[in-house]
């Protein structure tokens, strides 16, 4: 794997963001999704000794751009934004397109279009590494709220999601995973391995669930029509 990631956890009190540095090893180029919260994210470059060249960002909530201002000021990066919402991302320099892929020294990230929690709202797939950045749109065992999109929207988005790779590592927007799960995982031999990456994510490591667990666990990724999504 060319790239070195680093999660970091940011409004921690109250709104469990995850920034994630990404850092081609190849090229040396970093680059961070979703700047969530200044603070902790400088902190982690600085431990790390590392300079962002990009910000790629999955949508326009505050909780999901809190940093783009103060990390565009001291490290003079690009910031790229959804072309749905470029107006409404502050200090936005550049639209990603569904579709059209972005190079970044030597990684290729598509954007896919995946409205329901906002209309715009883009996510990031790394397909050498299968590697997604799902935002608001996915999280581990539920979803994001709608609040600009519609349930067919919501659900026409997660079949995208469900058309990868079943090996596809996934990076949520937020760690609600402990508040999401069903009162049994915790007794359940079949959670087992998904609470240990939650256990460890919370310890502030590396610990994605693969779309494969997702499916598996996650109820919204289990409705194979728009009825069942919507419990009809």
């Amino acid at each position: 794997m060319s790239i070195k990631l680093f999660p970091v956890l940011c409004n921690e009190k109250n709104m469990a963001n995850y920034a994630y540095i990404l850092n081609d090893t190849q090229s040396k180029q970093t680059l961070i999704i979703d700047a969530a919260e200044p603070d902790p994210i400088i902190s982690k470059l600085e431990e790390l000794n590392l300079t962002p060249s990009y910000i790629l960002t999955t949508h326009h909530h505050f909780d999901h751009v809190g940093a783009n201002e103060t990390l565009k000021q001291k490290y003079n990066l690009q910031i790229i934004a959804p072309e749905k919402e470029f107006s409404k991302i502050p200090a936005a320099d550049t639209a990603a397109r569904d579709g059209e892929t972005i190079y970044i020294g030597s990684l290729e990230i598509t954007p896919i279009s995946a409205a329901g929690h906002t209309n715009g709202h883009l996510l990031y797939y790394i397909p050498k590494e299968k590697m997604l950045f799902t935002g608001d749109v996915l999280f581990n065992c539920c979803i994001g709220g709608l609040f600009e999109g519609t349930p067919q929207e919501m659900f026409t988005s997660l079949q995208k999601i469900k058309a990868l790779p079943n090996d596809t590592l996934i990076f949520a927007g937020h760690e609600y995973t402990r508040s999401c799960l069903p009162p049994q995982a915790f007794n359940h031999p079949e959670f087992q391995l998904y609470l240990q990456k939650m256990l460890s994510r919370e310890q502030g490591n590396t610990a994605p669930a693969t779309l494969a667990e997702e499916k598996q666990f996650n109820p919204y990724l289990q409705a194979d029509t728009l009825s069942e999504f919507l419990g009809q």
